[in-house]
């Protein structure tokens, strides 16, 4: 754990991950996306939307002006118990499901977000 101010990495001469920031059109509809994906509650300060948890990199959101063009060049990936539950969640949050995928064992769903932003949803792997 990194202790004194906050956002001061452990080495002067290594990068602290804080935040993976998502740019958006609709600040106010992904905020609550976001938020309900995540269970934790955002907040809005414009032209910036917040969902953290101490101890934890931050989701952040910026309002732009334009919408999303090509593909997504990074992605989220994220992990969950109930997998199909979690699909439908998405869909009723107004995102998007696409394909399945498996390598390794592992098996994950790629869905997107209702700006069309890709992003990962792994089903958590039990140990045997």
């Amino acid at each position: 754990m990194v202790s004194g101010p906050l956002w001061v990495s452990e080495m002067a001469d290594t990068p602290r991950l804080i935040a993976v920031t998502i740019d958006c059109v609709d600040l106010e509809g992904m905020l609550a996306f976001w938020s309900e994906m995540l269970g934790i509650e955002g907040e809005l300060h414009e032209p910036f939307g917040f969902i953290q948890r101490p101890g934890n990199v931050s989701v952040w959101l910026q309002r732009v002006p334009e919408p999303r063009t090509g593909k997504n060049r990074l992605h989220l990936d994220l992990v969950v118990e109930d997998l199909p539950a979690l699909e439908q969640r998405v869909e009723e949050l107004g995102g998007g499901i696409d394909g399945m995928h498996e390598w390794q064992g592992f098996r994950w769903r790629t869905c997107s977000d209702p700006e069309g932003n890709v992003f990962d949803v792994m089903a958590a792997q039990t140990s045997e």
